[in-house]
């Protein structure tokens, strides 16, 4: 049986940060809610098996959550930022605890639905030089990060064809 991966690049740290920013005390939602992400992906691996193909799905890549908060707070006063920072409790760290959320999803839906997934997090975690294989932003794969990704979806293509 073929396999498809599955790859959703949004997760749950887009938000309208210029409403955020604007209004820190209100109540803002990601663009993407855990419940829909979760739907999402059951709807992909769904439609992968009606296809006959073996879904595997993929782990999310680490981030930089201090370079992150620099990238969507560009151009932002101190006072906006400031904003962002208190929305988020204070600091960057919730950045990197909504997608660990998103992410801890992904392999709870994986056991669930019996489907195989890549682990890309740990070896870019284990990697002694993490912050390379992020581009500025913080969660833009650099060559390198890429570079990891791809040796980690090749072990998986050499197991199958073991």
């Amino acid at each position: 049986m073929d396999k498809t991966i599955i790859i959703q690049p949004e997760s749950g740290l887009q938000y309208d940060w210029k409403a955020i920013a604007a209004n820190p005390s209100a109540l803002h939602e990601p663009k993407m809610d855990l419940v829909a992400y979760k739907a999402l992906y059951i709807n992909k691996i769904a439609q992968a098996r009606a296809c006959s193909q073996e879904p595997v799905l993929m782990s999310l890549p680490i981030i930089d959550e201090n370079r992150y908060f620099a990238s969507i707070t560009r151009g932002m006063s101190m006072q906006e930022r400031k904003n962002v920072l208190y929305w988020l409790g204070g600091t960057t760290e919730r950045l990197r605890n909504i997608h660990a959320l998103y992410n801890l999803a992904l392999f709870r839906l994986a056991a669930q639905h019996c489907v195989h997934i890549v682990d890309v997090t740990s070896p870019m975690l284990a990697s002694l030089r993490y912050d390379t294989l992020l581009e500025q932003d913080g969660v833009t794969l650099s060559s390198a990060g890429n570079a990891l990704v791809e040796r980690e979806l090749t072990k998986v293509r050499a197991h199958e064809s073991a």
